[in-house]
């Protein structure tokens, strides 16, 4: 594709306002799908700030061609009704604007001079957008047979690794089914033990910190999701993990499932399996939290002296480290939240348990968006906050958002209030398998990168104190602001 008014450059000015006018900003993350293949697009996309990529299926994760401001997607819903070709998607944190298909057909219908520009121009991005693929695919497809060779000699010793664990499945259901859906337990150790050696061979193998080029790696890591993914849609929590029904693998219900650490599945493996899954160090570590963020929030309560505490969670989730804090209290109104996230069923959730519980009076729900809150477009009354924590959420953003969240943390900070963010560290050992198996990909950062985004930010200097859960691979970043 081209930029936006070479693209356009047979419209009238008045054309050109008038898209530019038609349809609202949308904010989008890092790795959301704006268009996937298959389906058929409602919205023509102008890139405002950020970059977007296309992929196609067939050919692999990598991003063929990459989109930059001024430039358009979607064009091919207004040129033909058939479904997409390709999968677009964001590479960075970007701000699109998005016009509705249904809005730009009444002004085609209504103008057929304007309709007989616009398809011209849109067929000159349809063919430029073509050509860049094909060029694209040429390049690919003449280092695929050094790809080919380089993933083959890396493959084999994985393949075995992997054709053993399914041969032992494959033998615990025949155990299973002669057992009437019974599995010694020293068989389910045995089938527990082999999934976790697994896990540590595949981040040894194509790992962060493995060798290799990335296309390599990314092959070798397909392969594998093949092999096992009959046998993730057994299982309940995996599955999810998978599949994403609310867009993104830690959504509030996903984590509510690993909280709950109950195994499930469908067959009599897939609870089995299910539990492999669970067992995975970096699920350990989401659990983990949960305790560690009840423990702040009760020392904040102490170091209050016996005056009401405030305490924020940013992209709250389930908030059960919240609801485990005010059950260990005699006084509730000691402890005033503000929950806050972008997905209102979490916050039906939540708002369930907090009714259910009687603490409406000291627990209040925020519907907003902390992209926009981040970058001042849109405001929530808050002001003197002791604790502002936000867990899962800045290890799918861009160290941008994460500089800028900073700084309306410090914002509504009392003096001498605290901040906590959680991220994943590079040495987790589940990576691998998050990465290339679950596609539940996620930004690592260490203890450097933290201090370095708090130097950046509104608090200007490194953090007081970077700490771990139990497993050692999410660590948490706390400053306080200056008093």
């Amino acid at each position: 594709m081209r930029a936006l008014l070479d693209i356009l450059k047979q419209l009238q000015p008045s054309d050109i306002d008038w898209l530019l006018t038609s349809g609202p900003e949308t904010r989008v993350s890092a790795g959301a799908v704006i268009v996937r293949e298959g389906t058929h697009p409602d919205t023509l996309y102008v890139v405002l700030q950020g970059l977007l990529g296309v992929r196609v299926a067939s050919l692999g994760e990598a991003a063929l061609l990459t989109l930059g401001p001024g430039e358009i997607v979607g064009e091919t819903s207004l040129i033909h009704d058939g479904p997409s070709a390709e999968t677009v998607f964001a590479v960075d944190d970007s701000l699109l604007l998005a016009i509705a298909r249904a809005t730009l057909d009444v002004r085609l219908e209504e103008d057929p001079a304007f309709a007989a520009r616009v398809y011209r121009s849109l067929a000159v991005a349809f063919n430029g957008h073509l050509r860049e693929i094909e060029r694209a695919c040429g390049h690919m497809l003449h280092g695929r047979a050094a790809v080919e060779s380089a993933v083959q000699g890396r493959w084999e010793p994985m393949a075995r690794a992997v054709d053993e664990l399914k041969q032992a499945l494959e033998e615990t259901d025949q155990v299973a089914r002669e057992s009437s859906g019974e599995i010694p337990a020293e068989l389910q150790a045995d089938i527990r033990r082999r999934f976790r050696e697994l896990w540590l061979f595949l981040n040894e193998q194509i790992g962060e910190g493995a060798p290799g080029p990335p296309v390599v790696k990314k092959e070798i890591g397909a392969r594998v999701k093949r092999e096992l993914l009959p046998y993730i849609l057994l299982t309940d929590v995996a599955e999810r993990f998978y599949s994403k029904p609310r867009g993104y693998a830690g959504d509030f219900l996903t984590i509510e499932m690993i909280y709950r650490d109950t195994a499930a599945g469908s067959g009599r493996i897939g609870p089995l399996i299910d539990r492999c899954f669970l067992d995975l160090p970096a699920t350990s570590a989401v659990r983990n939290r949960r305790p560690l963020l009840a423990g702040e929030i009760g020392q904040t309560l102490s170091a209050r002296g016996g005056e009401p505490a405030r305490v924020t969670s940013l992209a709250c989730g389930p908030a059960e480290e919240i609801f485990d804090a005010y059950a260990s209290m005699p006084d509730p109104s000691k402890l005033l939240t503000t929950l806050i996230d972008i997905d209102l069923q979490a916050l039906a959730f939540v708002g369930d348990k907090r009714d259910r519980l009687k603490l409406k009076r000291h627990m209040t729900l925020v519907n907003a968006n902390l992209v926009y809150l981040a970058r001042g477009r849109q405001q929530v009354a808050l002001q003197d906050q002791d604790l502002v924590y936000s867990v899962g959420l800045i290890d799918y953003f861009a160290d941008s958002f994460v500089v800028a969240l900073l700084g309306y943390v410090f914002d509504i900070l009392r003096p001498g209030g605290k901040v906590i963010l959680g991220n994943f560290h590079p040495r987790n050992p589940s990576r691998a398998v998050l990465d290339h198996v679950l596609d539940w990909r996620l930004i690592h950062r260490t203890e450097e990168d933290m201090h370095r985004l708090f130097q950046a930010s509104r608090f200007g200097r490194p953090c007081t104190r970077i700490r771990f859960e139990a497993e050692g691979i999410n660590l948490f970043a706390e400053c306080v602001k200056p008093a």
